[in-house]
Parts: C-alpha cells; structure tokens; sequence
C-alpha cells in the first residue's frame, strides 16, 4: 500500500523524548527498595524511540493529537536482576490539561518506581493519584494505565491494567495476534483509593512480541463515522506485519501500522492522542 506525502511528513517530524540523566533517578537496593529501578526513557511528547534492555527490544512512537505534547505517557525503566519494566498511561482527553496529568503520572512513576509488584505499582499510583485529585484545585482527570514487567532471565512477562486496552500478543510460532488479560479491566487511576488490581504472567518466547496502545488506536473514526474497533485494530496489525517483509524491524512496522490508523481516519491528524509501544523478546 502507498504511504501518502501527509503521512510521510507526519512521521518524518517525530520530536525526540526527554532523555533522563541515569544519575538522577538510579535508586539503591536495599530490602526496603530492593527493584534499583531506573529510567531510560519517558515523554508524552511526539516522538518515535527504539531501545533494547533486559532481552527486549522495544519500539514506542506517539503522535499527540494537535500538539507536541500529550495526554499519552510512555516510560521504560531497566530495573536489578535483568528485569524491564514498561508504563504506558492515558489521561482522559488531550491537549494542555492532559498533559499536565501525564506529567503528574511521570511524577508519581518515580515516587514509586522500585514497587516489585505489578498489581502493588498500579495500587500504589491510583492511591497517591486519588488523594492528589481530591486536593487539588482542577480534579486530575481519570487515567487508564497498563504496566508490565519482563524477567530477562526466564523469559516472565508479568502485566495488569487499570481499565487500559487490552494489549496484544504476537506468538511468532503461532504467525497470529491474541488479546491479553481478558476480565483484567479494573478500574482507573483517580476513581476510588482501595482498588486492587489483578495480573496475570505469560511466557514470551523468542521472537514474540507485546503490543501495547492508546485507546486513539482503536477508537479513531474514519471519514464516515465508522469506529476502528479492538477487533479491527487487531486485523490491522495482522495484516500490517503480513504484508512486510522479514526480519521484520520492529521501528518498520510501528511506522506501517501508524499508517494503517492514519489511513482509516483519512488524515494524518487524527482526533485523539495515539501511542503504540511494541516489545520483542530477542534471541
């Protein structure tokens, strides 16, 4: 399929992430912070990334909805004992005031970034994120978090949501896309404190991926009103990496598979904030 001039110039003026000095934030393991995570990259800010770190390679690319920056957070922490740590977060709406929210989350990631628990971090961020909205002037905005946590060593990839989208698992065996954590929904941050949230741990096997995504992806209209849908957006990214050519490099396909989200709306600017972060276990 031909990729459009707007498309093209879309994806060509990607702005770079905030690049985090590991010093400041490299944390000292102890039994009472026994994680020693640390940032490698963050933003919520137009951008287009590639990293590998624990085993993973990981690819995030976000395009804001008409701005620089955005509702959507993306962070990636490297963390003691070969271990990854992904974040990808949704702050209702987009534009200036969500932004702000996103830049609160980030805030809050670093408070409590050597949580070993994936369940405990999401628990930990809504608690904080709840009282936070109830003391501020502007009530913070309600945020769909997904979280997850890769064990270099084993293989383990250990996730949970906070009423985030589902992510999607590429079984490169398989040659097929498969939907993670179905019943795992939970609430979002800022809703109620006391929530505890569920996870659930698949094994990742060379080759297979992890797809994470902003509900922008699936929700986008196309010019005559029709929704992309879980289901579609799920058939996009299907038929996205079967019509490449391998080895498919993961920068490639999030690139095509933006596209295809750009193509159903019938713009490159699309109405909501859309960030999708690819993982593939190497080896």
């Amino acid at each position: 399929m031909a990729r459009s001039h707007s498309a093209d110039a879309s994806i060509k003026t990607f702005m770079k992430f905030k690049k985090i000095e590991p010093e400041a934030f490299v944390c000292t393991t102890s039994a009472a912070r026994p994680f020693g995570c640390m940032e490698l990259w963050a933003g919520n800010e137009r951008a287009h990334r590639t990293l590998e770190l624990a085993g993973l390679e990981a690819d995030v690319i976000a395009i804001p909805s008409g701005a620089d920056r955005g509702g959507d957070l993306s962070a990636v922490f490297s963390c003691s004992d070969n271990i990854a740590r992904v974040v990808l977060a949704d702050c209702v709406g987009h534009g200036y005031v969500a932004s702000g929210v996103a830049r609160h989350v980030h805030h809050l990631l670093h408070k409590f970034q050597d949580v070993r628990d994936t369940a405990g971090l999401l628990a930990s961020l809504n608690d904080e994120f709840t009282l936070d909205s109830e003391k501020s002037k502007g009530a913070l905005r309600l945020t769909t978090v997904v979280t997850g946590t890769f064990d270099g060593g084993t293989g383990e990839f250990n996730f949970a949501y906070a009423a985030h989208p589902r992510m999607l698992l590429w079984r490169a065996r398989e040659g097929k896309f498969l939907e993670l954590g179905e019943g795992m929904e939970n609430l979002p941050l800022g809703f109620v404190t006391g929530e505890m949230y569920s996870e659930q741990s698949i094994q990742l096997r060379p080759g297979d991926m992890i797809l994470a995504f902003s509900d922008g992806a699936t929700e986008v209209q196309s010019p005559g009103g029709e929704q992309l849908t879980p289901r579609g957006f799920l058939q996009l990214a299907e038929t996205t990496l079967a019509k490449m050519q391998g080895p498919v490099r993961l920068p490639d396909f999030s690139a095509a598979l933006l596209e295809g989200v750009q193509l159903h709306r019938g713009s490159s600017e699309l109405e909501d904030d859309v960030t999708l972060l690819t993982l593939r276990r190497l080896g």
